[in-house]
């Protein structure tokens, strides 16, 4: 297993710098101030879901990494994916919710602009 590591490291890294900025990029593209739409559910979840497989594609390149340096710890395969996983969580899992964000933040309709400007044009003619 030890001549895969590094094969298993790159391409856990590259998936991983894929899935993540994916995930980002489909929630912006689905963020348009001009349409005042909210973006769909489907769209943050899907973001959603493929920030946590980058996230976790990333651990992966982490425990290939922290493997090579601590073999002669006889730690178990499973315990240092789980650190890296914890390790992971605490430097990026802020990532995850930068779609819940992004919906969260609700454009203005279109009614309340033109009842605004209704009124101060009221208001002016007065």
């Amino acid at each position: 297993m030890a001549q895969y590591l590094n094969l298993i490291q790159v391409i856990s890294g590259v998936l991983a710098a894929v899935l993540i900025p994916a995930g980002i990029f489909l929630t912006v593209k689905k963020l348009n101030p001009e349409k005042y739409e909210v973006i769909p559910v489907k769209t943050t979840v899907i973001s959603t879901l493929l920030i946590i497989l980058g996230l976790l594609s990333f651990a992966v390149t982490k425990t290939c990494t922290n493997y090579t340096i601590v073999t002669e710890e006889n730690y178990e395969l499973w315990a240092l994916y789980f650190a890296s996983i914890e390790e992971v969580v605490k430097l990026f899992g802020f990532l995850v919710f930068v779609p819940v964000l992004f919906r969260l933040f609700k454009p203005k309709s279109r009614k309340d602009k033109q009842a605004e400007e209704e009124i101060v044009e009221e208001e002016q003619e007065s």
